[in-house]
Parts: structure tokens; sequence; C-alpha cells
């Protein structure tokens, strides 16, 4: 009886350390995730400088180098801010204290990240009421998985896991984690960047006049609706060409009815990207290609596996055609009304009226992927829309549309 308790209380104290050490030092965690207008979200924790933990919502991009926080979470951390004044003058500062954040219980490795508060643009925050971003330069020191099907994300020590799915070649900087892959666009060879933190997949209206000389019958729309509308403070987005490409080979995955927007000339996206990625880019392709796969980045491998799913959405432009925008106040403000065979999707509605609520969803300080998805539907289906403009409210009838 004595050596069973005795062993009982070994086999008791061997559990507590393991549990232990698997909590102070894990090398994967898998955690669940939720889409907000195609942007992946992730819950997580910040320490606070009394050593607590402070919830936080993480907007998880591959395509953005920078790690930058909220001014209402500087604050919960005891950051010292600049006064008013100062702070309508410029848009951020830098610290170069690393940020202490942990994920599913495990810590990540912030170390030599930059921590930068941003003051504006206030939208990018209230938006997808998020607190911080996870960017690329964190997560290039991980084996990453987006399962978008099961809605998780996986960190681990690059390795540690077996790799799944097809094996795509990619090109990695290794200084900013931008990830790009070589495509294949009616023979001509392109490069995209895989930009998860994207809400769509974009590239110039030189890119879209080559496609179009090859394919003159693609699917085509004028006006940034659904996923496309990114914040609706780019320029022009109410008039952006988008186009539905029915192949795209990105290295060795051939992807099918591919959405593109294509952004005026006038905003070099891709001498803006490419200042970030190793080689020059044509474009970045997001979730709206991939939401239906298991994507896998090894970034020390240089290489991205794609899983494929057998489901897929080649219907994510049936919607009331509004391109919205965000504003400061936390309204949305209609910037265009998409046409339909050269009609306008709704009568009765100008730019700059504000929506106000779309069936029984109040639309101020919803995120936008909230109100974005509330004007969604099958093609005949229709959605009562409160308008506000110069002061007054009319109410009108938006009827689901298929645009693209």
């Amino acid at each position: 009886m004595k050596i069973t308790v005795f062993l009982t209380s070994i086999l008791s104290i061997a559990v507590i350390f393991l549990v232990t050490c698997s909590k102070s030092d894990m090398h994967v965690v898998t955690i669940p995730f939720q889409l907000d207008h195609n942007r992946m979200l992730v819950n997580a924790e910040i320490q606070k400088p009394d050593s607590s933990w402070r919830k936080v919502l993480l907007w998880v991009d591959t395509g953005n180098p920078e790690f930058f926080i909220s001014e209402s979470l500087a604050g919960d951390l005891g950051i010292d801010l600049p006064d008013a004044q100062t702070k309508s003058k410029i848009n951020a500062i830098e610290l170069t204290k690393p940020a202490n954040i942990r994920m599913g219980g495990m810590t990540l490795n912030f170390e030599g990240i930059n921590t930068k508060v941003m003051f504006r643009p206030k939208w990018l925050f209230s938006t997808m009421h998020i607190d911080a971003n996870l960017p690329s330069t964190v997560l290039k020191k991980y084996q990453v998985v987006f399962d978008y099907p099961q809605k998780k994300l996986t960190l681990a020590a690059p390795g540690i896991t077996k790799h799944i799915g097809e094996h795509c070649a990619a090109i990695v900087n290794q200084n900013t984690g931008i990830v790009q892959i070589n495509a294949e666009i009616y023979g001509d060879s392109l490069s995209f960047a895989l930009d998860n933190g994207a809400s769509y997949s974009f590239t110039s209206e030189t890119v879209l006049d080559k496609i179009l000389t090859h394919e003159p019958d693609c699917p085509k729309m004028k006006g940034a609706l659904g996923c496309a509308n990114i914040w609706g403070w780019w320029p022009g987005e109410e008039a952006w060409n988008i186009i539905r490409v029915p192949e795209i080979k990105w290295g060795s995955v051939t992807f099918s009815e591919v959405g593109l927007v294509a952004l005026p000339d006038s905003f070099p996206l891709a001498v803006w990207y490419s200042r970030k990625s190793a080689r020059p880019v044509d474009g970045i392709l997001g979730p709206n290609v991939f939401k239906y796969c298991r994507v896998e980045i090894d970034y020390p491998g240089s290489a991205v596996y794609f899983k494929k799913r057998p489901e897929s959405d080649f219907h994510d432009m049936d919607m009331v055609g509004l391109t919205l925008r965000p504003e400061m106040d936390g309204n949305y403000s209609i910037i265009g009304v998409a046409e339909k065979d050269g009609i306008p999707a709704v009568e009765g509605i100008e730019s700059g009226d504000i929506l106000v609520k779309v069936d029984d969803l109040p639309v101020k300080n919803a995120t936008t992927g909230t109100v974005i998805d509330a004007l969604r539907g099958k093609p005949g289906d229709t959605h009562h829309l409160i308008i506000k403009s110069e002061g007054k409210q009319f109410e009108v009838v938006g009827t689901v549309k298929r645009f693209l």
C-alpha cells in the first residue's frame, strides 16, 4: 500500500511538472479564428506592467511587417502618450520595447519587433473592433497553418509538424516575412503576394487589361462591392473595375473563378507592395482565393502548402450594390451605388447618404464585415434600408443582384 501511494505521488508530481512545462515552453498552438470582412481575427493576451494579462483581439496579417496597437490599448498598458495637440500632428509613435503576447497559452516571439501606437486612422481598429495586429515579422518565426474550412490557426516551431497539401515554391523576404508565389494567367508570368490580411485580391489596371486581351468575355463589373470594398477611403473605390478570372495557376495549384480588383495605375500597388517583398509583385491574392483551403506557410523552407477543399463560392458579389465608407463617428456613408445592366442597383440613394439600418441591424459602430454581410443574399432577395440624407431619414428597398 505504501509503495502504491508513493508511486501515485511521484506520478502526480510528474504530471504537474509536464503540464507546467507545456504551458511555459509550448512549441505549437492551435486556436480558433473568426473572419470579419475576410480578415482573420484571433483572441490573445498582452501583458500589462503589473504582470497581469489583458485580453486582446488581433488581426492576423501576412501582408504587414509592422506591429501596431490602438491608442486605447496603449493607455491600458500604461504607455506614455503625447498630448492632444501633438497627437493631432502625427499618426503614430514607435516604441522599441517588444510586446509580451501569448496566444492559446503560448508566448509568442516578439523579440526585435518594435511596437507602434497608431492614433490614425482610427477606423482601422473600429471597423474590425481589434486592439492590435499579428504581423508577418512575427509569423515568419513559425510554421503557420491557416485552416479556413476548420477556422483554426496553428503556429508551430519550424520543423516539428508534418507538411500537408500540395507544395508550392515561394519567395520569402526574410526581413519582412512577405510571401510571394509566381503565377501564370493565360501564359503571362506574374507574381502575387500571399496576403491573408487583405479583404480581397488586387492587381493593377495594366494587368487587368492584359487578362482581358486573352479573355475579353470575363465577367466584369464596376464598383467595389462585398469584400472588394476595402475601407472606402482608397481613391475611387466606387469606380474600381473587377473581373472574375476563369483560371489562375499559382505555383503548382490552380484556382478557378478568381475575383480580381484592378486598382487604378494612379495608385501604384505593385510599386508600394514591392518595397516589402523580396522581388517585385504584380498584385496580391487574398482570402477570396484560398478561403476554402488549408494554407500552410513554411517560412524557412520558402514554401506554401495548399490543401483544397471541394467547397467553393463564386457568388461573393450577390448583394445589394452599395459601396460604403466607415466614418470616424461610427457611421457608414454610401460612396457609390453599383449599376446592373445600366440601371442603379438601388433607386433614391446618393453619394454621401448615411446607411442607418439594414433590416433589423443598426449599422453605426458595427464591424465592416457585419454590415457588408447584412447586404448579401440570393438574387431577388430584398433588404429594407434606412437611409439618412440631409438630416432626414427614409426607407428604401434594396434588391440583391448578381454583379459578378
